[in-house]
């Protein structure tokens, strides 16, 4: 687990709420806090789908709506005349791109989710990195793996942020 510090906030919000930047994750939960608190459970309802579509691995691919999907709703609930007071979301890398960005020698653990946090006080962007797991495991090696990875990713985008 990792913390890092956004340095241009105004850039990372474009990148994040209206570019394509962060489509390969979902969106696991959010809170943005305006004027009131919106807070998202992103999983997915199956009372809302037809049995069909829910047992449609093209339809319902994922526990949790994509961040592509919920990106506008996310954008609307920030957009005004004042900054939000603050928000928080959390991404989880979409499943079908764990073993690239694992790789052989760390597939086998008990990995539940790769998982960036993101954090908006007001005034500074904060990004904490961190793994699910789904059993117990002492092996910490894919923690170091997905804490370059992103640090890799936001510098591939041009993200600047410095490592707390």
């Amino acid at each position: 687990m990792t913390e890092l510090m956004i340095q241009n906030v105004s850039p990372f919000m474009g990148k994040l709420f209206s570019s394509e930047c962060f489509d390969s994750f979902l969106l696991e939960e959010g809170t943005v806090r305006t004027a009131v608190t919106w807070t998202l459970d992103s999983r997915l309802n199956r009372s809302f789908y037809s049995e069909e579509e829910w047992n449609d691995p093209e339809e319902r691919r994922y526990e949790f709506a994509s961040w592509s999907e919920l990106r506008p709703l996310c954008r609307e609930l920030i957009k005004g005349k004042k900054a939000p007071v603050g928000f928080r979301f959390v991404l989880r890398l979409r499943p079908e791109f764990l073993p690239r960005t694992l790789g052989e020698e760390n597939i086998s653990l008990p990995i539940g989710a790769l998982l960036m946090t993101i954090r908006y006080d007001g005034g500074q962007v904060c990004i904490v990195t961190g793994i699910s797991y789904s059993d117990f495991t002492l092996d910490r090696s894919a923690e170091k793996l997905w804490d370059r990875t992103v640090c890799r990713f936001l510098e591939h985008h041009g993200i600047a942020y410095d490592a707390g």
